[in-house]
C-alpha cells in the first residue's frame, strides 16, 4: 500500500486493517467510493490518516457529506485532509462552520481562513481568535459552554 515501515503511520494501518474483518473493509471501501471517491482517492486517504478507516461508515458519510454540502468543499479536500474524518461532527465540524457563516454572511473576517487549519486548531485558540472577538458585533448569540469549549449558535 505504499507505507514506509519506519513511520508510525505504518503501525496504525497494520492495527486497522487487523482489526476489521474483510467484509467490514470491503464495506468502507464501497462506502468511500458511493460518496464518489476514486480507488486512488482512497488509496491516499488510507496512507494519509489509516485511523479514518476505523470510524463507523455513519460518521465517514456524515463528515463527507457535511462537507461537501456546504459547497465550499470537494472529495479533493477531503483526499487532502483526511483527519477532518476522524474529528467529531457535532462536537467540532458543524459549529465551527455555523460560526465561520455567520462571521462570513456579517463581513466580519478580513479575509476567509484556511477552513483546515479552522477545524484543527484546539478549541481555545478557535474561540479566542473567531468567537471571543465577535461575540458582541453579530446579531446571533454565541453560547459558549466552558467544561466543553464547544460553540452553539441560536437565532
Amino acid at each position: 500500500m505504499g507505507f514506509n515501515r519506519d513511520y508510525n503511520m505504518f503501525l496504525h494501518a497494520i492495527w486497522v486493517i487487523s482489526s476489521m474483518s474483510r467484509e467490514n473493509w470491503e464495506l468502507k471501501l464501497e462506502l468511500f467510493k458511493s460518496l464518489g471517491f476514486s480507488e486512488d482517492d482512497i488509496l491516499s486517504v488510507f496512507r494519509k490518516q489509516p485511523m479514518a478507516f476505523a470510524v463507523s461508515k455513519r460518521k465517514i458519510k456524515a463528515i463527507t457529506q457535511l462537507l461537501l454540502n456546504t459547497g465550499k468543499f470537494d472529495i479533493s479536500f477531503v483526499v487532502k485532509n483526511p483527519n477532518l474524518l476522524i474529528l467529531s461532527v457535532e462536537n467540532r465540524l458543524k459549529p465551527r462552520l455555523g460560526v465561520m457563516k455567520v462571521l462570513e454572511r456579517r463581513n466580519l473576517l478580513l479575509k476567509m481562513p484556511n477552513l483546515r487549519t479552522v477545524f484543527q486548531m484546539t478549541d481555545k485558540k478557535f474561540l479566542e481568535k473567531y468567537v471571543v472577538p465577535y461575540s458582541d458585533g453579530v446579531g446571533e448569540l454565541f453560547v459558549v459552554k466552558k467544561a466543553s469549549l464547544t460553540v452553539e449558535i441560536c437565532a
